[in-house]
Formats: structure tokens, sequence, C-alpha cells
């Protein structure tokens, strides 16, 4: 058996952990740049409240309804859902974390008829370690664990649901839209019912090869997945092959010094995140962009890669790259939307079997003795700053280039026109020292 944990409305959930009075009432939380509604409150969705909904457009609803209204705060989201996940693995070894609100768990050790009040047990624990209200749907397979999840969060009176093959799935797949089911887009869904498919119950009935020709071979394994056969494991995490980081500016920008400093904070988190899965990076990729959305400024996009010479996972040397090639790209009678950098070849570093330092591979014309030097030099030093950042809070070391000002208390970062807007966003809470809720 497979289980499906959903934390539900999990960004507000998120909000109402450290601000208890937002229980019982409209939550809305907005995507980067305050533009569009991304999560939403019971209290708000029966208000008529969509998702993806302009902020724009429902401003006036929200101001009479007295909607509260929150910035995204994927710092504080991200660090609860490790929470959760960490109290998930507690109880349970094999674990795939699906999405930052969502993870797969193996049950195959679990007694079957305990296993309603086992979950129901788990998902006490976790809404009292973390405050987090979760979902749990079980299934035979994961595809029905996904769907038992769906009707765990709408009917289930204690928030678990275990769906088994029986005259009650029969049922439930009848009543559903085909792309209820986990892995059917709109698209599979039309081409399904073109030639006669028109429920999952159906799609369950349906010829695997027929359905494979159709649209492809995950479409077949969702038929199986349907009859309780289960053709997906769960799937250990693995090293990205590539890193992105980009974000749209809060404002349209046209200095290149501000936008070198929006660069230089997004190559300094692309690093971040290298080092985090000890891997390196052979290369990077540049783009800059207008806003095509604006038909009266002038358009222009571009992009532009450089390959290394030596692998690295050095901030300092992937933010001085990053700007080389920004000088080639920039154009001063654009205004700019958007920035963004691509970590390249990545690779696992390997480790000596002399001592614990990690082997940065080199080129043919590297002398072995400045390679150590390099080791030495970036390395060390990048460890050690990740390893400060971690533990006082993040951004307490970054690199001069991403923009600071000094002050008699403390250094910080300029509040540059390019960060995104974030005019409703809450206190981290959990991962600054000076936004720690303090009781009176």
């Amino acid at each position: 058996m497979y289980g499906l944990v959903d934390c539900n409305n999990f960004y507000v959930s998120c909000e109402r952990v450290f601000n208890p009075s937002l229980k019982g009432k409209p939550v809305v939380v907005l995507s980067n740049n305050d533009g569009c509604i991304i999560a939403r409150s019971n209290e708000a969705k029966a208000l008529g409240i969509p998702m993806g909904a302009p902020l724009h457009l429902y401003k006036t609803l929200i101001k009479k309804n007295k909607i509260f209204t929150y910035s995204s705060n994927y710092t504080l989201y991200g660090d609860m859902s490790s929470r959760v996940m960490s109290a998930l693995n507690y109880f349970v070894p094999n674990i795939e974390v699906y999405s930052i609100d969502e993870a797969f768990l193996s049950l195959k050790k679990f007694n079957v008829q305990s296993l309603q009040d086992e979950m129901s047990k788990i998902r006490e624990c976790i809404y009292q370690w973390t405050g987090i209200p979760v979902s749990i749907g079980i299934g035979p397979t994961k595809t029905l664990a996904k769907l038992a999840n769906k009707i765990a969060k709408k009917n289930s009176s204690n928030g678990v649901y275990i769906l088994t093959i029986s005259n009650q799935l029969t049922h439930i797949l009848n009543g559903m839209n085909l792309e209820d089911i986990w892995g059917v887009s709109k698209g599979w869904g039309d081409r399904l019912r073109s030639i006669g498919i028109n429920n999952p119950m159906q799609l369950q009935q349906a010829n695997p090869r027929q359905i494979r020709t159709l649209v492809s071979v995950v479409g077949e394994r969702i038929v199986y997945e349907l009859r309780g056969e289960s053709c997906l494991t769960l799937e250990e995490v693995v090293n990205k092959k590539s890193i992105t980081v980009s974000r749209s500016f809060g404002n349209m920008i046209n200095d290149k010094e501000i936008l070198k400093k929006a660069l230089a904070n997004h190559a300094a988190r692309a690093a971040e995140k290298l080092r985090y899965q000890d891997s390196i990076c052979g290369g990077i990729y540049i783009f800059i962009k207008t806003n095509r959305f604006r038909e009266q400024d002038l358009q222009y996009s571009n992009s532009a890669i450089i390959n290394f010479d030596e692998l690295t996972d050095s901030t300092t040397i992937i933010i001085e790259k990053s700007f080389k090639l920004l000088e080639s790209l920039y154009r001063s009678k654009y205004n700019y939307k958007k920035i963004g950098i691509t970590l390249l070849g990545l690779r696992q570093k390997s480790k000596s079997h002399l001592d614990n330092n990690y082997i940065i591979q080199g080129n043919l014309f590297t002398h072995k003795k400045n390679q150590q030097i390099y080791m030495s030099k970036y390395c060390d030093r990048m460890k050690l700053i990740d390893e400060i950042n971690t533990k006082m809070g993040k951004m307490t070391i970054f690199h001069g280039s991403q923009g600071m000002i000094k002050n008699s208390k403390n250094i910080k970062l300029e509040p540059d026109k390019w960060r995104i807007r974030s005019s409703y966003k809450s206190p981290f809470y959990t991962t600054n020292w000076d936004d720690i809720l303090k009781v009176s």
C-alpha cells in the first residue's frame, strides 16, 4: 500500500501557525511580485476567489470581505515543509518528497487492518509538532493513493481515507472527471474522450496498448495503476542535472549596475543550491529579456553561454563569469523585466581516498599544485560561508556585488528596485533571529 500526505492549504496554514488569529478567517497568499492568488483558505474559497486570480481584479472583494492578504514567503514555507517531511520520516522510513507540500509513503511494513488508526495518529502528531494540518490518502498504487487523498480532503471526517479495489472504487471512478486522475492533462482527456472514454472507470477498463498508442507509455501505466497494479515505485531524491535561478523584477530596470546586483544574487543562490547537492558545474547560461506584454516598449531578449576551464562550485567565480556574459548581452536602450542564470554541466564531487577533501577535476594543462591551491582557496571558504549562513540565518555573509549598505548596527542588502514586490510579506519566523516570535 502507498500513502499520499498533502498539507492542507499549505501556504495559508504556514501563516496561521505563527498568527493563530487567522484561524477561521479568509486568507490568501500571492505569487511573486504580488501578482496572482496562489493559495486560499477554505473561507476565501467560499467567498468565490478562484485559484490564480489576478490581485488587482479582486481588490474590491478582498477589502469588502476583510480578507487577509500575504505575499509569498518561500523561506518560511520551505522551512516548514522540511519540518513536516522530517516528522513523516520519523514514522515512515521510506518516503518520496513529491513537492513542497506533498509526500508519498511506502506502507508495506504496516498492518493493513490498523492503517486507519496508524495514519490518524501520524496526522495528529504532525499537527502537534508543526501546526500544519494534513490529509492522508491510502491506496494499492500511487495513482489510487493520490485519488484517495482528494477524497480525504473533501469527504473524510478525520482526514484519512483508504481506497481499495472494490465496488466502492467503481462508484468513485464513475463519478469523476478524467482530469481528476493524477497524470491526465486536459489534452489527454480530450484525446481519450474522442475514442469514447469519458470517465476514469472507462479508462480503467480500456485496452492498455490502445492507451499507450493514443497518449504515451505513461497513459498505459495509469490504466494498470487504476486496476491496482503498481507501476510507479517511490523515487529517490536525485541531484538536478542543471540549476536555474531567475525572477521577474518588481519594476522595469534599465540601469546595468542594478542588473548586475540582481544577477549576482541569482548566481549566489544557484551556487548555494549547487553546493547543497555536493555538485560542481562546468559552465553557465545567462538570459535577459524585456516585458513582451508592454507593447509600448522596445522588445529585446538574448542569452549567452560560457564553459569553464575547470569545474567549480565557487560563488565568486560564477558571479565573475556571469558579469562577463552580461556585458555582451546588455543594451542600454531597453527596459528589462527579467534576468536569470542556469548552471550547466553538473557533476557530482568525488572525495579523495587519502583524506576527506573533495577532488575538483581540472583540464589537461592544470598543474596538480594549482588544483590543490584552488581547493584550499575556494572550497573551504564556500563551505564555511554556507555553515555560517545555515547557523546564523540566510545572508549573514554574502558577496559584495549583491549590493549592501552600512548603518551603525549592521550590514544588509539594499532595497533595490529589481527585487520582487512583496508588500504583504510576513516575518521569516524560523530562519531569522530578528523575526523570532516574542512573548510579552
